[in-house]
């Protein structure tokens, strides 16, 4: 009866603890969702081409930087360092391709818009990518004070 009761106990507590890490992967989700959201109404309320452009490299910007400083911090699993990667790696496209760089054509003043809501549209569909909770609450936290 005692094995028993061990064994509820330990099943019970697994369950509980992968709830929470779940609710926390949610919720750290949610923030960067948040965060491209905002970027694509500051696009969408700016009036002038040039300021979308600005609005929209000023993010990638502060994504790379935190991006890198994570990246560089020594304990951080390799696993989570390959997913930053692949999502820098996506930025900087979308970044070269905002500006003409690196043989894409540049977004037209017209596209802003709809190139701001491609971003985010992939940016969500990059759930595939696995990237720990500690580590997606840390570029969380850095995108916030940078």
């Amino acid at each position: 009866m005692k094995t028993f009761n061990t064994i509820i106990l330990s099943v019970a507590f697994i369950l509980a603890t992968s709830a929470v890490s779940y609710a926390q992967s949610d919720h750290a989700n949610k923030k960067i969702k948040t965060y491209i959201n905002n970027m694509v109404q500051k696009v969408e309320t700016a009036e002038e081409p040039g300021q979308k452009r600005a609005i929209l490299n000023k993010s990638f910007d502060k994504m790379i930087e935190a991006f890198d400083r994570v990246e560089s911090m020594s304990r951080i699993p390799e696993k989570d360092k390959e997913g930053i990667a692949l999502l820098k790696t996506s930025i900087l496209e979308k970044q070269q391709e905002l500006n003409g760089d690196k043989g894409f054509k540049r977004v037209a003043d017209r596209q802003l818009d709809s190139f701001a809501n491609y971003v985010q549209q992939d940016m969500e569909q990059a759930n595939t990518i696995t990237i720990s909770v500690t580590t997606l609450l840390l570029i969380i936290i850095i995108l916030l004070l940078i």
